[in-house]
């Protein structure tokens, strides 16, 4: 009878250890939808792994919810980040990109659209829009891209975010319009107003490396190295902020191969 008494002891004990493990960590009852600011600290370490919990998170959200546009541009800029991620910030264009750029690009699009129509006097609604937007039409190609109007559409919400706010996010406005006139082929296009735009952003925010690795990218080309050497330099030393720095090692390193080309055109 002891015996018996013991094992159906040991029994309980394992079954209450068992309930306990299964209890979620926040509280939550299991199955319970969780809180958007739970879903919102996902995105505070950003990798692909946590934005795909945040998107689930978030979607189950907008079921209750669907004309939520905090949800919405949440949404999209997870997306955007997962992009962010894989194409390194959209450093350079590659075909390797071109399906995930329509896949995602396209849903991360969708999502911020339909928060831009709910409210578009929102500066982070309106950078999600510009964001998602850029993705979106690179997975025509730029040259596509910028042919079937989406240049026109990329600058009105740079200019709209550099109206509502022109240092939010880094200058985001001035400095996704110094990457258009980058990238974009003439007419479009021009390496004289891109580095105007990233002057611009960096007067505006001066610690954001994206801007400053672009303005030496340009000096570079344009023969002016002495001033490109003080770009890169700046980029070397400095840490990205939090809005770059989950993708920024592919800029860190071709700044390394900017200035080692900057010191063999010293030797010559």
């Amino acid at each position: 009878m002891r015996r018996n008494g013991k094992q159906i002891m040991m029994v309980v004990v394992f079954l209450l250890f068992g309930w306990f493990l299964s209890v979620p960590v926040t509280g939550q009852e299991p199955g319970a939808k969780p809180t958007l600011a739970e879903v919102d600290a996902l995105m505070v370490d950003k990798t692909v792994e946590n934005c795909e919990k945040a998107i689930k998170g978030y979607e189950l959200l907008l079921k209750d919810d669907p004309k939520n546009y905090e949800i919405l541009y949440k949404l999209a800029d997870a997306y955007s980040v997962i992009l962010d991620i894989k194409t390194a910030g959209f450093l350079e264009e590659k075909d390797e990109y071109k399906p995930i750029l329509k896949s995602l690009g396209t849903t991360a699009n969708g999502y911020a659209e339909k928060a831009y129509k709910l409210n578009s006097k929102s500066k982070d609604v309106v950078a999600s829009a510009l964001r998602a937007y850029a993705y979106y039409s690179a997975s025509f190609g730029v040259v596509k891209a910028v042919f079937k109007g989406a240049a026109g559409h990329y600058k009105e919400l740079c200019n709209e975010l550099i109206k509502l706010d022109d240092k939010f996010r880094g200058a985001m406005g001035y400095r996704f319009l110094g990457k258009l006139y980058i990238v974009a082929p003439w007419p479009v296009g021009s390496d004289s107003k891109a580095l105007k735009m990233f002057k611009k952003a960096i007067e505006k925010d001066n610690a954001t490396l994206y801007s400053h690795y672009f303005a030496g990218e340009l000096y570079f080309e344009d023969d002016e190295y002495e001033l490109a050497e003080k770009e890169f330099v700046f980029v070397r030393d400095n840490t990205p902020s939090n809005d770059e720095a989950y993708y920024f090692d592919e800029y860190k390193k071709k700044t390394l191969d900017y200035l080692a080309k900057i010191e063999q055109k010293k030797k010559k």
